[in-house]
Formats: structure tokens, C-alpha cells, sequence
């Protein structure tokens, strides 16, 4: 009994130690130090890049995996003691045909349309988050932070990319200051990942992370950068000065135009390479773009998401939880200097935000100044978690302060996720938990909520499914819960073949076959929402197209009276009904795309059509025009029910540092026209001037105007960044 017990776990350790040996090792890819940097201009002519050793050996993606590309593309890397270059060179059979559709900033996401590269740096070597930063051909700049398969852009750096066009392709350079990244300083190896993207193939060529199931946005699968020694981050401390002039005024009360001088300041210390404190002092965010208004067809508030510089640094650190999508979120940041729609003026701010060890922290204090609407708060906010296994976390979060005036209001939390990219060997896997509890005013109820999740992320097969309990009291001041008092069950799965052989194979790039249901109990177990999404047909053609159609059954049961409008009300009682759903998008490197969305069938008592419309010009990058409306026609025992919303935006850039960006909007339920220009130039990287004008209108019926204005607001402010 014994032996066999010695031989099995014999066994068992030569299978472990076999496995280890057939996984593939991460390639290091060398930098050269330099003590005569190159200058950064996009043409690759400094003698000095002779020094870089070349690195071309990138393999396909997308559409076919691990093959050779089919255009070439070199990598070489430098570094002084203050900066890190990049030097690439893009070659193209038909460089005519390279595709450049945005000079804006932080433009590049899902869906583009624009030639890319994309680089990935992991200074910490943790696996886990990294800084990402990508370049279009015309040198427009888009800078992240990756983590996991997820990429946002809350984070902004100062650093330059200069490119340029000529009959090979195109090439860029690329300068990241050490001052900009936070970086483990004992380190000398870092990971990296670069990726191109060939928008007219539809190609993608990486070079490591070589699968259709590895995400170009988990650091765990990099290569190694090496080998970074004697760099230098200075002082760690940036000062960045505002000063404003706004001049505003009310059309509605008669009074005269009022003008202001304003100033503030951020200022930014590195305790650490890994650590960062900020002190923020009458915090100004006029340069942000205007919420894209929507049409509310529900019961509860819609999920915005926030977009002001100051909180989306370090957001990330503040994330909590899995699995429960946008039905819940602990700290909802724009509870803090909004209310009802209004601004609240902030007026001091500090914040913490980084890693000591495997710790991340995120530690805020916000206070903000009276309004006519508020008195003046202070809201605090403390998150801590702990990186463990490989690419899991466990943590707490804390919140404190209700915009509201509720001061007991409270909210402790604590969240675990289990996370990997090597599960069956190399797939994709997550499964997690998370439980809250809120003080508030309320003294009866359930004042917490609960959760688990799973979730399997592949390219093949995607599986997940959640449950997510949410108690009668549990009302965060500082969170996002647009629906408490419910237990909610979300299942989904999608099947996404890529067919290779016949006509299909040549038309087809990738299907994506889906089902999800979801399903909303009161706290006994009643059914209150429940939906299903199926997607019979969904796919992607091999020109870019895209195809789907849904059909959706339903049922809500009210619980009271919903009001659609004044005259459409739905009384309370059971409604059960199917909606369909068309979709078609053409291919986004085009120069003209057309997008089209239409929504039908039954809706509670009756039947609501909605028709999504929008078409874009796009013209090298330097112009983008872009119209789209949405037509919402219903037929109820009521009556009928009509709505639209049309937005126009236009984007004139001369370079990517400088630009005019407009954005006008009009909907029929608030009836009001607004406008927001924004003119920006960056001056240098850091250094940006702003001018910015809104104007709203309110529609009448008037035999001499349509349009009466309502307010006015014109903004000319000076952003410097100092870093000694």
C-alpha cells in the first residue's frame, strides 16, 4: 500500500515537472543603453539606432494563428538614463492604402478603424497590470493601463511619438519619459508586448503571446525587456498650474454677462517608483467632453461613465468585485462633484493611489464646495488589495460621505478573485466573490449584498455565469445601484467558429453564436425581470462587415405603474413579450461607414420600433464628420408614443496636437439643442491650452424662434506640467 502511494506521487511529480519543460519560455528582447538618445522625429535616421539590435520575428493573430505576417514589421529599442525609445518600422506593400481615420487623443479602442502599434510594458513584472501605448501613422497618441483581458484609458502620460509615411510604410519613434512610469527600480529585466494592427487586411501580428485565447492585454504573457539598469525617475514630483478665464451667461434671468479669473493646481509626488500621492486644489474640469445624452426606455438610471482626468488616475486600483457587470459599483466617482446633472465645485482633493510589495492602495479624501443645491461634504474612499497566486487578488474597500446629506452613510466590502490565463494548459479562466455591507439613515432591511461569479473567456468558447444578491437597504452613497432589493442570475454563452474551407470560409472571418439569459427575483424568489438574448446569426465578414440579428423574449412584472410618458402608463401586473433586433456595421477603415440598428416588436401592452442611423466621413485623419439618430415610434392602448435623439460630431485636426472638436446634440424629451466646442493644443508634451464653448437652447413653439437660448459658457484655460 505504501509503494503504490510512493509511486503515484512518483508519478505524479514526473508529470509536473514533464508539463513545466513543455511550456514555453518568454523570449527577451535587449535594449541598448545609449548615452546620445536619438531625436524623435519619425524617420529612423540617427545613426545611432544602428546600435539597437532588430526584432522582426512577429507572428500572425488574426486572421490565421502563428504563420508569418504578411508585411514586415521592425522593433528596435533604446534607452538613457532618463528615457526609453522606441523605433519602428512598419513596411507596407501598399502604402497608399495605409489607414488613418483619427488625430484624437484616446481614440483608439474597440472597433477602430486606423493602422496601429501598440506597445505593452510591464515595469514591475508582477503579470498582472501594465502601461500600454499606442500610435496610429500620423502620430496620434493613445496611453492606457492593461490588466488581465481589459484596457482602459483612465490613465494619461507625458511622452511623444513622432512618425512618418513614405513608399516602404510607415515608421514611428517613440519617447517615454522614466519620470512618466511608475517601475520597480531593483529590476532589470521589464515585460513587453507590441502589436500592429493592419487595418485594411483586418491583420493583427504580435510578438509574444502567440493564441487566439491569450489577450494582447495580460502582462503574463509578455516577453522580457532586458536588460534596464542605472535609469533614473528624478525628483518624482510634477506640478501642473491652471489658470482660467470664463465668461457665462443666463438668458433666462435677464442678466448681464458675467466674467471670471480663475486658477489651481495639481500637484503629483512619486513617494516611490510605485507609489504616487496627489494634492489637487480647486480642481477644474472644463476641458472634458459633454455626456452623450440617451434615451431611457426603463425603470431604473443609466450607467455614465466618468471622464474628468483627476478621478480616472489610478481608478483601476478602486475597481471592485467580478461579476457584477454595471448593476452594482461600491464607488461610482461621479457621485463626487455632481449632483442632479450640476457641477459642485471640488475644492481640495488628495489621493493616494499605487503598490507597496504585492499591496495595491488607493486612498482618496475629497471635499467639495457649498451650491445652491449642496452644502459643503467631504467624502473618503480606501481601498487595499492583495495580489496573491499568480493572478489573483483579495481585498477591502471603504467609502464614506452621500451627496445626498445622509453623513452616517457608510460602506465596507471585501472581494476575492481567482484569475488565470493557464487553465486546461492555456486557456482563459476567472471565478470570484464579493460581499458589502452599507450604514445608512435606513434602521429596518438587509443592508448588505452579496455575489459569485465564473467566467471562461476564450475565442472559441466563452461561458460565465453570476449571482448577484442586492438587500432592500443597501443604498451606497457613493456607489452605483440603479436596481437593490433583487437577486440577480446572469448565464451566457457564445460559440464563435472560424470557418476556414468553402464559399462560407471566403466570406466569412468569424461567427459568433450566442445565448444569455437573465433573470431578476425579488428577496422571496418572485420573479420580477427575466430576458433572454439569443443571437442566431452573428457574424463578422472577412471586408470587416458586421451581422446580427436577435430575437429577445422577455417578462416584467411591475410591481407598480411604470410611466413611459405622461400619457403611456403601464399599471402594475405581468407582462410577457418578444423583441427583435438588427444590426448592421460596415467595415471601420473605410472612409464612409454606415451603421444601422433597428429594434422591434412587442413592449409591455403594446409594440415599440426603434431605429438606430449613423453614417462618419473620415478624411486621413485630419477630419471626421460623423451624424447619427435614434427613432423610437411606439403603438400602446394608450395611445402612440414618439421620441427621438440626433447627434452631430465633427472633429478638425491640423496635427495630433492640435485640434477642434465639436459635439452637438438635441432630444426630444428634454426638448433642449446643445452644443460643446473644444479647442485644444498641446504645446508641448504637458502644456496644453483649452478653449471651450457650450450653448444650449430650448425648443418652443413660437411663430419668430424654434430656439430661445438658454445659457452660454465659454472657457479659455492654460494647463502647464513642471516636473524638476
Amino acid at each position: 500500500m505504501i509503494f503504490s502511494k510512493i509511486k503515484i506521487k512518483l508519478f505524479i511529480l514526473i508529470l509536473l515537472i514533464t508539463a513545466s519543460t513543455l511550456l514555453p519560455e518568454n523570449r527577451l528582447i535587449k535594449a541598448i543603453k545609449v548615452n546620445n538618445p536619438p531625436k524623435t522625429d519619425g524617420f529612423l535616421t540617427d545613426s545611432v539606432w544602428e546600435k539597437a539590435t532588430v526584432f522582426s520575428d512577429f507572428k500572425m493573430i488574426y486572421p490565421d494563428t502563428d504563420i508569418k505576417p504578411t508585411e514586415k514589421t521592425e522593433v528596435r529599442i533604446l534607452y538613457s538614463k532618463s528615457s526609453i525609445y522606441f523605433g519602428i518600422k512598419c513596411f507596407s506593400s501598399e502604402p497608399d492604402k495605409i489607414s488613418i481615420k483619427s488625430l484624437k487623443k484616446d481614440h483608439f479602442g474597440k472597433g477602430t478603424g486606423d493602422d496601429l502599434i501598440k506597445i505593452l510594458l510591464d515595469p514591475f513584472q508582477d503579470k498582472r497590470n501594465a502601461y500600454v501605448f499606442i500610435v496610429n501613422p500620423k502620430g496620434a497618441r493613445t496611453d492606457g493601463l492593461a490588466f488581465g483581458e481589459h484596457f482602459s484609458t483612465n490613465w494619461d502620460g507625458i511622452w511623444e511619438a513622432k512618425t512618418h509615411i513614405d513608399k516602404e510604410g510607415w515608421s514611428v519613434e517613440i519617447r517615454i519619459p522614466f519620470k512618466t512610469i511608475s517601475f520597480n527600480s531593483a529590476l532589470t529585466k521589464w515585460g513587453i508586448n507590441i502589436e500592429r494592427y493592419i487595418a485594411r487586411k483586418i491583420e493583427t501580428i504580435r510578438m509574444e503571446g502567440i493564441s487566439k485565447d491569450i489577450f494582447f492585454y495580460n502582462p503574463n504573457q509578455a516577453a522580457l525587456l532586458g536588460s534596464i539598469k542605472g535609469i533614473k525617475q528624478g525628483l518624482g514630483v510634477t506640478f501642473k498650474p491652471y489658470s482660467t478665464v470664463t465668461s457665462s451667461k443666463d438668458f433666462q434671468s435677464g442678466e448681464k454677462r458675467s466674467w471670471k479669473l480663475d486658477a489651481g493646481f495639481d500637484l503629483y509626488k512619486n513617494f516611490t517608483p510605485n507609489l504616487v500621492g496627489v494634492f489637487t486644489y480647486n480642481t477644474d474640469f472644463a476641458e472634458t467632453e459633454v455626456d452623450e445624452r440617451r434615451l431611457n426606455l426603463t425603470r431604473f438610471s443609466l450607467y455614465y461613465p466618468e471622464k474628468r482626468s483627476f478621478f480616472l488616475e489610478g481608478s483601476e486600483i478602486f475597481s471592485f468585485g467580478s461579476g457584477i457587470h454595471r448593476s452594482f459599483v461600491p464607488f461610482f466617482s461621479r457621485k463626487i462633484g455632481l449632483y442632479n446633472g450640476e457641477q459642485v465645485p471640488i475644492n481640495y482633493g488628495v489621493k493616494v493611489y499605487g503598490k507597496i510589495g504585492k499591496t495595491n492602495i488607493g486612498l482618496l479624501n475629497v471635499g467639495t464646495k457649498s451650491t445652491d443645491l449642496t452644502d459643503s461634504r467631504n467624502f473618503i474612499v480606501g481601498r487595499i488589495s492583495q495580489n496573491i497566486f499568480e493572478q489573483s487578488k483579495v481585498g477591502i474597500i471603504f467609502t464614506k460621505g452621500d451627496p445626498r446629506g445622509d453623513d452616517s452613510n457608510s460602506l465596507f466590502g471585501t472581494d476575492f478573485k481567482y484569475s488565470t490565463s493557464k487553465f486546461l494548459k492555456n486557456k482563459n479562466f476567472a471565478a470570484g466573490g464579493w460581499w458589502v455591507y452599507n450604514k445608512n439613515s435606513e434602521k429596518e432591511g438587509k443592508h448588505y449584498g452579496y455575489g459569485i461569479n465564473f467566467d471562461y473567456p476564450n475565442d472559441l468558447l466563452d461561458l460565465s455565469f453570476s449571482y448577484n444578491y442586492f438587500g432592500d437597504s443597501l443604498n451606497p452613497g457613493l456607489g452605483f445601484l440603479p436596481r437593490n432589493s433583487v437577486q440577480v442570475f446572469r448565464t451566457g454563452l457564445q460559440y464563435s467558429p472560424r470557418p476556414q474551407k468553402g464559399i462560407v470560409g471566403k466570406i466569412v472571418r468569424k461567427f459568433h453564436y450566442e445565448l444569455y439569459a437573465m433573470a431578476y427575483l425579488d428577496l422571496n424568489g418572485n420573479l420580477e425581470s427575466g430576458r433572454m438574448f439569443t443571437a442566431p446569426i452573428n457574424f463578422r465578414t472577412e471586408n470587416g462587415e458586421h451581422i446580427e440579428f436577435n430575437v429577445i423574449p422577455a417578462k416584467e412584472v411591475l410591481a407598480e405603474d411604470f410611466a413611459l410618458s405622461d400619457k403611456i402608463v403601464f399599471h402594475s401586473g405581468s407582462y410577457q413579450y418578444t423583441r427583435y433586433r438588427f444590426e448592421f456595421n460596415s467595415a471601420s477603415y473605410k472612409k464612409v461607414t454606415f451603421d444601422l440598428c433597428y429594434k422591434f416588436g412587442g413592449f409591455y401592452s403594446g409594440n415599440l420600433r426603434e431605429l438606430q442611423l449613423g453614417t462618419s466621413f473620415k478624411h486621413n485623419g485630419n477630419i471626421s464628420l460623423g451624424v447619427d439618430a435614434i427613432i423610437v415610434r411606439g403603438t400602446f392602448p394608450q395611445g402612440k408614443y414618439k421620441t427621438n435623439l440626433y447627434r452631430v460630431k465633427g472633429d478638425f485636426f491640423l496635427n495630433p496636437d492640435m485640434g477642434l472638436m465639436t459635439f452637438i446634440q438635441y432630444d426630444d424629451e428634454s426638448r433642449k439643442l446643445g452644443a460643446n466646442i473644444r479647442l485644444k493644443w498641446r504645446i508641448s508634451p504637458g502644456n496644453t491650452v483649452y478653449l471651450v464653448y457650450n450653448k444650449s437652447w430650448e425648443r418652443r413653439w413660437d411663430p419668430i424662434s424654434r430656439f430661445f437660448p438658454m445659457q452660454d459658457l465659454g472657457v479659455f484655460k492654460i494647463q502647464l506640467s513642471v516636473r524638476p
